[in-house]
């Protein structure tokens, strides 16, 4: 795999996208406006970052996120991810779009003219990209519903000391360390700044962490209020409920446990113990009848 080689796909593949893409708009309307992510990561103000986010959002690109099912599906995996590296849409795109012409040149390179082999390279190398954002946002919902148990207990022993709902979740949030929960919660403090509703907050809050907790959390509190029930004894409730229920997930994953490692065990430390144990003997033996 040559310089040489490298740079000269990479000026075929921008030429095409440019080009498609100008054929594509010369067809089309003008684009609406595109939605920007409510956080950025630091490094996307560097040299790299600039140059691949204007190439991202021109060509092809430009043409293909305007077709309204393809540009949500894009933003949602970004957004459930906590826009990973200030990813947008547009940048998540175009790296799909490199990822597959990367496998597509490995397969070149290794000598294989297969055409399904060629596709199915090139398919792996588009979906890959989004396979680990999707895997980010899963790790991303996971910590959520560890830190809500925790979460809950404290905007109960605030609402019992006189304090609002949302004036009680920005106390806490003022307190807690930078993680993935916080970030939400910060999100959902500036959109009732805004003047959304306090229901529309917290349903927008649970699409974006769709974890079944945080979705009967946030049930659990929009009932409450239409109600007038005491939310605070509710929420005592419901975070021993979540305790509970993590503890049985828990208990579930470690019943599994042996089921997984019984294969692994099976390839990799029997045929040692079987090695460690018979051959000294196999060896006396083949030593005893020479």
């Amino acid at each position: 795999m040559d310089f040489a080689s490298i740079a000269v796909i990479l000026v075929i593949f921008v030429v095409a996208f440019q080009g498609a893409g100008l054929l594509l708009e010369m067809r089309q309307a003008k684009p609406q406006a595109w939605s920007q992510p409510l956080s950025s990561s630091p490094s996307s103000s560097t040299a790299i970052k600039d140059m691949i986010s204007k190439i991202s959002q021109t060509g092809i690109n430009r043409a293909l996120l305007r077709k309204k099912g393809f540009r949500e599906n894009l933003d949602l995996v970004l957004m459930r991810s906590g826009y990973v590296f200030g990813w947008k849409a547009e940048d998540l795109l175009f790296f799909k779009e490199l990822g597959a012409l990367f496998a597509v040149y490995l397969v070149w390179q290794s000598g294989q003219t297969q055409p399904l082999l060629w596709i199915g390279a090139g398919y792996l190398g588009f979906v890959l990209p989004e396979f680990y954002v999707k895997a980010k946002g899963k790790t991303r919902l996971a910590e959520i519903q560890r830190l809500l148990p925790g979460l809950v207990d404290l905007i109960a022993l605030a609402l019992e000391s006189g304090l609002d709902l949302l004036a009680a979740i920005e106390r806490i949030v003022g307190k807690m360390k930078d993680n993935s929960l916080k970030e939400e919660l910060q999100t959902l403090i500036q959109e009732n700044r805004l003047g959304t509703p306090r229901k529309e907050a917290l349903q927008h809050l649970a699409f974006r962490a769709p974890s079944a907790d945080v979705v009967s959390l946030t049930s659990m509190i929009i009932q409450s209020e239409e109600l007038g029930t005491s939310l605070a004894t509710v929420l005592r409730s419901y975070a021993e409920d979540m305790r509970s229920r993590r503890i049985s997930r828990a208990e579930e994953m470690a019943g599994k446990m042996p089921v997984k490692i019984l294969f692994p065990m099976m390839v990799f430390f029997f045929p040692i113990v079987f090695v460690i144990i018979f051959g000294p003997l196999a060896l006396n033996f083949i030593s005893t009848y020479k």
